[in-house]
């Protein structure tokens, strides 16, 4: 799920118990879910989004790597062949205000920048001190930073990573509270 029109969100793929799906569901700026739209793009799950460009989103990874961006009015584009390596089980978030990331997954630490007009950069391999992980998540903070945490690399962890306004991704933060996997994560406050 992500964010798109400034005020809005989106859901999308995933797997509906009996199969994979690329059905999307909008959320009005009340937090009012719509009913199922039928999916573009090819079935995946396992992937990642996050907003770009103030207004817009993008779905990326997952177990059939492709791309499709989401419009400031909630349409899903077509799909775009995946730039960089194929993964699931990885996050993403915003960062420098108007561009998004996505991080780790596959028991990799590569991370691809999403530029402000949504195309997505071949992969950055991370420095080391930083832990190669699976279903971690990120988050948006401070207006303009990004931060991944928590996630699976043999055992559940809690290390996070700081992504700077440029998209760097800093090394390993001891972790703080309860090590876990698959966790969920927002930005909060104005």
């Amino acid at each position: 799920a992500c964010e798109y029109g400034g005020d809005k969100g989106i859901f999308g793929f995933g797997h509906d118990g009996s199969s994979v799906v690329s059905m999307t569901n909008l959320v009005s700026n009340a937090g009012v879910v719509a009913t199922d739209t039928t999916g573009v793009g090819t079935v995946r799950q396992q992937l990642a989004a996050c907003g770009y460009g103030g207004d817009k989103g993008i779905f990326s990874f997952g177990t059939t790597p492709m791309t499709n961006l989401v419009s400031n009015v909630g349409v899903v584009a077509s799909d775009v062949t995946q730039v960089g390596t194929g993964r699931d089980d990885l996050a993403a978030c915003e960062y420098g205000g108007d561009k998004g990331i996505f991080g780790f997954g596959g028991g990799a630490s590569n991370t691809n920048k999403v530029s402000n007009t949504g195309v997505v950069a071949t992969d950055t391999a991370s420095g080391g001190g930083v832990t190669a992980r699976n279903v971690p998540a990120a988050c948006s903070y401070g207006e303009d930073k990004g931060i991944f945490g928590y996630g699976h690399d043999g055992s559940n962890t809690a290390v996070t990573n700081l992504v700077s306004n440029a998209g760097v991704v800093a090394t390993d933060v001891t972790g703080v509270g309860t090590a876990r996997n698959k966790p969920a994560a927002t930005q909060y406050g104005a």
